[in-house]
């Protein structure tokens, strides 16, 4: 039996795979992703590069793995599935989804987002994704406000727009104060428009 088969670094995570794409999210959120060669990242994470391939089989694999387990972090301490189910909520779920520990998620996913406008095939299910899943959760929300359906899209864009700026600002600046106070304002605005679907309903 090769060396290979036997090795306990395989073992250690042979029936515990989500246990080793999360050392790989948090290497990753650590070094970035430029760079990234699958030798180094196992040694990193202590497993063979055979195990690594055993589990994800190649890099471009692995990675759409690892923004889909970001994507779902974010998710998961903004409490989208609990408490967002109007635009009132829109403060809560960006207070939630902005703090000190979900900030490294955002730098990753945005350095992706970065390498998918130069490979925008080798990318296209995170871009798919990533633009599906957050435009229809807007698209659902401003409709259950009274949203007209051919609007929906364009404001849930704005939204998504809006939302993602901000969080690259923060990234940027570091201005707490002055970007959460500019979220703020942008959700008074949207507080304004919604009066106007209100007021275009049938009677």
């Amino acid at each position: 039996m090769s060396a290979e088969h036997i090795d306990g670094r395989r073992l250690r995570y042979q029936h515990r795979r989500p246990e080793l794409l999360d050392a790989v999210v948090d290497y990753a959120l650590s070094h970035g992703l430029a760079g990234l060669a699958m030798r180094p990242l196992a040694e990193a994470v202590g497993v063979s590069h055979g195990t690594l391939l055993h589990h994800f089989g190649t890099k471009e694999a692995l990675l759409t793995e690892v923004t889909d387990a970001l994507r779902q972090r974010l998710t998961d301490a903004a409490g989208v599935a609990d408490s967002f189910g109007t635009l009132a909520d829109l403060g809560l779920w960006w207070r939630r989804s902005t703090t000190a520990d979900s900030l490294p998620v955002y730098r990753l996913l945005f350095e992706v987002f970065a390498q998918a406008t130069r490979e925008p095939e080798r990318y296209e299910r995170f871009l798919q994704q990533a633009m599906r899943d957050a435009l229809g959760l807007m698209q659902l929300l401003v409709m259950a406000e009274g949203c007209p359906g051919e609007q929906a899209p364009l404001i849930a864009s704005m939204i998504v727009a809006q939302a993602r700026g901000l969080q690259l600002d923060l990234l940027a600046t570091n201005d707490r104060e002055r970007v959460d106070h500019t979220f703020s304002v942008f959700i008074d605005l949207i507080g304004h428009l919604r009066q106007s679907w209100t007021h275009e309903q049938p009677r």
